[in-house]
């Protein structure tokens, strides 16, 4: 079957997250698409400082200051996130106020809501709030602020004004950008900010985090695994020994799908 441009970026992303430095013609191999095709979406996603392309060979931008574009991300381990959210939603309890961050993993958890009773969903993400509000048996609220270029979360002062002021959700989904056995980190000192906050006046707060995203560390730090209100970490698959003995330490509840 014949891929689109939209298709093949993704898998070019996806292969990418797992080698993080591929030989173009291996890649050609990978995609089964002709080296003319190939470059042109190599341009395409190199134009949004998503991949690096250097002596016939791509690798990803994802480091400590790069934050992908939010559609980019969303397609990024789709099938694993599916599965996240999935599992995510059998800890959701009707008559609840949930807060959702405004991560691309996130973005999937809505559509396992629709058998739901009585939720009130609470996000600072303006892609999430759309998504629920076509769920006719969720009360909506989205924090106001500064809307971020590109991700579509709301952040600054605005919005943490209102989570400090108007909420206490029972339970808290987060994602983050990186986790190691010293603590979880992220890329974004705004968005760090407010999911501290979130941290910090919700009941309990579950983490959604994938596999691509264990050992590595960026520069700013979300936990440190003390917050007590960290109750469950949810991934795909086990990490290391390390880092299973940090969560154990600070009674995390790890949970693989």
């Amino acid at each position: 079957m014949t891929l689109n441009q939209s298709e093949r970026e993704k898998k070019i992303i996806e292969i990418l997250m797992r080698e993080k430095n591929v030989n173009v013609n291996n890649l050609k191999d990978l995609l089964k698409t002709s080296i003319s095709t190939l470059r042109r979406d190599l341009i395409a996603l190199e134009s949004t400082n998503i991949i690096k392309r250097s002596h016939g060979t791509v690798s990803l931008l994802q480091n400590s200051n790069i934050e992908f574009a939010y559609a980019t991300r969303r397609q990024a381990n789709e099938d694993i996130k599916n599965k996240l959210c999935r599992k995510a939603s059998q800890f959701i309890t009707d008559n609840s106020a949930i807060f959702l961050d405004a991560s691309s993993t996130l973005s999937f958890l809505p559509k396992y809501l629709s058998n739901k009773k009585n939720l009130h969903i609470i996000t600072n993400s303006i892609h999430i709030a759309l998504e629920v509000n076509y769920l006719n048996n969720i009360d909506l609220s989205i924090l106001g602020g500064k809307v971020a270029f590109e991700s579509g979360a709301v952040l600054g002062g605005k919005a943490l004004s209102d989570l400090i002021n108007y909420f206490r959700p029972d339970l808290s989904f987060l994602s983050c950008s990186s986790i190691n056995e010293h603590g979880i980190f992220m890329a974004d000192e705004e968005q760090n900010v407010l999911k501290k906050a979130i941290l910090h006046y919700s009941k309990q707060a579950i983490l959604l985090i994938d596999h691509t995203k264990f050992e590595k560390k960026d520069y700013i730090i979300l936990s440190n695994f003390k917050d007590y209100n960290i109750n469950k970490i949810i991934t795909d698959i086990k990490p290391s020994e390390e880092i299973c003995q940090s969560l154990k330490a600070n009674n995390i509840s790890l949970v693989t799908i």
